[in-house]
């Protein structure tokens, strides 16, 4: 499905790009493999800082729940958009971006990285 990472057994690579956000999304798409023109494939990256610069939010925060447990949350996710000046209008890249909730056991000094999900968004 469009935008879901990959299956467990299926390996992906996470990419360590301090240009991700300050780039173009469909120059980083081509480079880190996210697929041709058609691909609905997604792209990982891991940042430690954020730039809003041509990102704006979508949607509000929305909890990330584990899959073993019963709601818990384990983390934040937020979806942005990518949009070249103020006022021209939104392209078709989203990025989610995902916080982990701090837990017991949790590496303080991890807290602040984030993962990002560049993905295409449907032509229509």
């Amino acid at each position: 499905m469009r935008g879901l990472p990959p299956s467990p057994w299926q390996p992906f690579t996470v990419h360590d790009d301090h240009y991700t956000l300050d780039t173009d999304p469909s120059y980083l798409y081509d480079k880190y493999g996210g697929g041709g023109a058609d691909s609905s494939g997604c792209v990982y990256f891991f940042r430690s800082q954020f730039n809003y610069d041509d990102w704006t939010v979508a949607a509000g925060t929305q909890p990330v729940l584990a899959a073993a447990g019963v709601g818990t949350v384990i983390g934040w996710k937020d979806t942005l958009v990518f949009q070249e000046g103020r006022w021209l209008p939104k392209i078709r890249w989203a990025m989610d971006e995902f916080k982990a909730e701090w837990q017991q056991g949790f590496q303080h000094s991890l807290s602040w990285l984030c993962l990002y999900r560049l993905r295409r968004l449907d032509p229509s």
